[in-house]
């Protein structure tokens, strides 16, 4: 059965979240034959809306009447993929990801940091983004103790650059200029792009001379009182300078893509400039790269990620090396404008490039007047731009990039081993029912699954309920009673040494799963042979026997770090719920029984530091119940659990 996908975005608005939107589409369509794309329409500021006709658009169209009718049924989705900026980012599907352009400035606002650690993996275009989201660090107010926690991003970032996109100039040139030199800027009109200190200094340095400058810009819509706004704050920024040479063109409003390619290869357009105080990625830059235009731009933000090109094949394979292949403005780092101040967005004490004028006059005219030489740069950087975000290479990319969340994609549930699910049974009349109503199921549970139930001496009565389930699944449920209780760690050592399955897990009686939670824990320790152990996220809850789909967490979740050994030695990031593989115990023993609540932690700890590699998945596939009554959980046993941690800590500091 096809995965069924939500695409949530402007796609389609003449935007750049509209484009990106139609990246998305395209790189997904690379999979039709595993997905179903639906696609969720929403609106982008005031751009227009896309007016063609084409097969895309019809493909579109198609999409979105089938998300119509799928929301109308209420039925689940497998994948949402939102594109847009993290305030619009929520929780749609069992897997969520993210796609936006960041932060034009240093980093992103606390809130961005909120809304991402929602989601499951986030994809951004270039590495100055993804530095906006890492480098970010704030302190917060845990909501539930009051105390001071660090706030900063513990989802996954990946960065998938824009395509070149290979499009047919149309026709002629679509402007007619008066001299053979001209420099092109394209940017909306806004504090950011800088656009008024750009024509101005342009002027100043070219006013005896017989060159132009051609501004593509809008500032919301294609409106004739749009257009009559941004003429006169465009006429402003030209100094009024008598007799001067220098021509300055305005083109307005929204063009085709092939008349903008056509404006790129306007045979009296020789450069393109930018004067950006900061930029997610700078789509107009590369569209100039890609073209072969010369470009005059500070070395800052998201255009670094293709203006540097490799100066040789070593150089190639170590991105230090790479070179200026452009004009570089010098700047300064300062404080973003307060024009540009967006609450919840842009914070007033992020950073941003503030370009020189001295520096921007010197390359313009190094430029003019050594054409040749920044040309012959210009034809390199477009080689490099061509062959490293080549159109097959970024969508394959980007598809690749989406479905690694969900190795369901790729894994066939027939091909995976067989699993052992150990639980110790003890004090559980409350909970033995809902819990193997919950285990049994698991999409993979008749098929692939074997439970074995180690009752510890148990003063309850779950022995009636068991029977029921050992007559409803004989081949799948095997059930042990003890004379007393050895312990938590020693019930699971007996389980792993009963259990015949490839992979292990454990599953606590007051918690749940998702129904597809084994199934893509197995799928994950399938693809990665080099991984141990996989654990995942789960949501939080403080009333017993709820359901992983309704629930009452109202979003709380442990969102697990990432692994590394420094990571597990400061907490337990696989907690109740992970799966490893039974090679595991061949290498590195069994848990230590000496341990009440620490056991898992120490095992776990030992492998990882002699070598071993654990995975996180990042979808919410548990529930976990806080239970007043739990071992972790219980205030009387928090002191010696505390001397436990301090035992681990001591051991592997």
């Amino acid at each position: 059965m096809k995965k069924k996908v939500i695409v949530r975005g402007p796609a389609l608005t003449q935007s750049g979240y509209g484009e990106h939107t139609r990246f998305v589409l395209r790189a997904l369509r690379l999979q039709e034959e595993h997905l179903d794309i639906h696609v969720m329409p929403v609106n982008w500021g005031e751009t227009g809306w896309l007016s063609k006709d084409d097969e895309e658009r019809r493909w579109i169209d198609s999409r979105v009447e089938a998300c119509v009718a799928h929301m109308q049924a209420k039925l689940p989705y497998d994948i949402s993929v939102q594109v847009t900026i993290p305030n619009e980012w929520q929780r749609m599907a069992a897997v969520n990801i993210g796609v936006t352009a960041g932060i034009e400035s240093n980093r992103v606002s606390p809130h961005w940091i909120q809304k991402v650690n929602e989601m499951d993996k986030v994809i951004t275009i270039s590495e100055h983004s993804k530095r906006g989201f890492t480098d970010a660090v704030y302190q917060a107010q845990d909501a539930h103790t009051g105390q001071s926690v660090e706030l900063r991003c513990t989802t996954p970032v990946e960065v998938v650059g824009y395509p070149v996109k290979a499009h047919k100039a149309s026709g002629d040139p679509i402007l007619e200029l008066d001299y053979d030199f001209n420099i092109l800027a394209v940017a909306q009109w806004g504090p950011r792009k800088n656009l008024a200190n750009l024509i101005k200094w342009f002027v100043e340095e070219n006013v005896d001379q017989e060159v132009g400058l051609v501004v593509k810009t809008s500032i919301k819509n294609n409106s004739i009182v749009d257009r009559f706004h941004i003429k006169q704050m465009f006429e402003s920024c030209i100094p009024d300078i008598p007799d001067r040479k220098c021509k300055v063109y305005l083109l307005h409003g929204d063009m085709s893509e092939a008349e903008m390619h056509a404006l790129y290869e306007h045979p009296k357009i020789k450069a393109a400039a930018s004067l950006s105080h900061g930029e997610g990625f700078g789509l107009p830059l590369f569209e100039a790269a890609y073209s072969g235009l010369p470009v005059i731009a500070p070395g800052w933000s998201g255009q670094t990620d293709f203006l540097y090109a490799p100066s040789n094949s070593k150089a190639k394979k170590n991105k230090n090396k790479m070179k200026a292949h452009f004009a570089e403005v010098d700047y300064t780092i300062g404080p973003v404008s307060p024009e540009a101040v967006w609450p919840g967005v842009v914070e007033k004490d992020t950073m941003w490039c503030y370009p020189t004028e001295g520096s921007f006059k010197l390359r313009m005219r190094q430029v003019r007047n050594n054409y040749s030489k920044w040309l012959k740069k210009a034809k390199t950087l477009q080689e490099w731009v061509r062959e490293e975000f080549g159109y097959d290479k970024m969508h394959k990319q980007l598809s690749f990039s989406i479905s690694t969340p969900d190795p369901t994609l790729i894994v066939s549930a027939e091909d995976l081993p067989k699993i052992s699910i150990i639980t110790s049974v003890y004090d559980g009349d409350e909970y033995i029912r809902p819990f193997l109503e919950d285990i049994t199921r698991q999409t993979i549970f008749e098929d692939k699954c074997e439970l074995i139930l180690i009752n510890a001496n148990s003063p309850g009565n779950e022995e009636e309920v068991i029977q029921e389930y050992l007559d409803k699944y004989p081949d799948n449920i095997i059930y042990k009673r003890l004379d007393k209780d050895p312990g938590l760690y020693a019930v699971w050592n007996m389980g792993v040494k009963m259990s015949s399955g490839e992979y292990i897990t454990n599953a606590n009686l007051d918690d749940r799963k998702a129904p597809n939670a084994l199934e893509m824990h197995a799928k994950e320790l399938f693809v990665n042979e080099d991984i141990d152990l996989v654990y995942a996220n789960m949501a939080i809850t403080h009333e017993p026997n709820e359901t992983h789909e309704e629930n009452s967490s109202d979003g709380r979740h442990y969102n697990f770090p990432d692994f590394s050994l420094e990571n597990l030695k400061m907490t337990n990031m696989p907690h109740s719920a992970p799966m490893w593989k039974r090679e595991y115990h061949n290498k590195y023993g069994y848990f230590d029984e000496s341990y009440r609540s620490a056991g898992d932690w120490e095992l776990w700890l030992r492998g990882a530091t002699e070598g071993s590699k654990f995975k996180k998945i990042y979808s919410i596939l548990g529930l976990y119940y806080f239970n007043p009554k739990g071992i972790s959980t219980n205030p009387e046993n928090f002191a010696w659990k505390r001397e436990e941690e301090k035992r681990v800590f001591k051991k592997y500091q």
